[in-house]
């Protein structure tokens, strides 16, 4: 009897800046891919320079076995409130392959958050000043926890804000997790 092949699911490779990115990694450990032929694997670029967390998320590649004609790879970058960062991941983005993305907030992934509950375009002075915002609803709110089962309801809100964010001329506030969410994944 001769042995079937099974085709290989194609990966969905998820880059996070830093070594402690628990807050990420928790909201989309409860997504999954759009279609059944993808599975999503997680990692911590490690470092939090573009440059650097490219070169990271290339060798991680190598160890999953990553075929750039089929996977695609995300890295979370976030802007935190610098112009020159911003424009250096904007330039990086178009050098990289199709297979690459690189998905910026600016200030912070915690924006994403934010836009669960309200719009805003306020331009934040720094990261904290953002999370003492998202502190109004979210109390106590406190990086690497779980916030899934809270914002999950409120996911058409955020999308909705997120792109209000876009349409401003000159948006200094935003976040690219909305091109993910609405192309790629969704909850389970």
């Amino acid at each position: 009897m001769p042995k079937e092949r099974f085709k290989r699911k194609r990966l969905l490779v998820f880059g996070f800046e830093g070594k402690n990115n628990k807050t990420e990694t928790n909201y989309f450990s409860h997504f999954k891919p759009k279609s059944n032929d993808y599975i999503i694997k997680m990692f911590s670029c490690g470092v939090t320079d573009p440059v650097n967390m490219i070169r990271s998320a290339k060798t991680k590649r190598k160890d999953l076995d990553y075929n750039s004609k089929e996977d695609l790879t995300f890295l979370f970058i976030d802007c935190d409130c610098n112009k020159k960062k911003r424009e250096q991941v904007e330039s990086l983005q178009s050098k990289q392959g199709k297979d690459l993305y690189l998905i910026k907030s600016n200030p912070t992934f915690e924006l994403w958050f934010l836009n669960h509950f309200c719009e805003t375009t306020k331009e934040y002075k720094n990261n904290v000043e953002l999370e003492e915002h998202l502190s109004k609803f979210i109390p106590n709110y406190e990086k690497n926890k779980d916030y899934f089962n809270l914002l999950i309801d409120k996911i058409a809100i955020a999308i909705n804000n997120s792109e209000k964010q876009f349409r401003k001329e000159d948006y200094q506030t935003f976040t690219e997790v909305i091109n993910l969410i609405n192309k790629i994944i969704c909850p389970k």
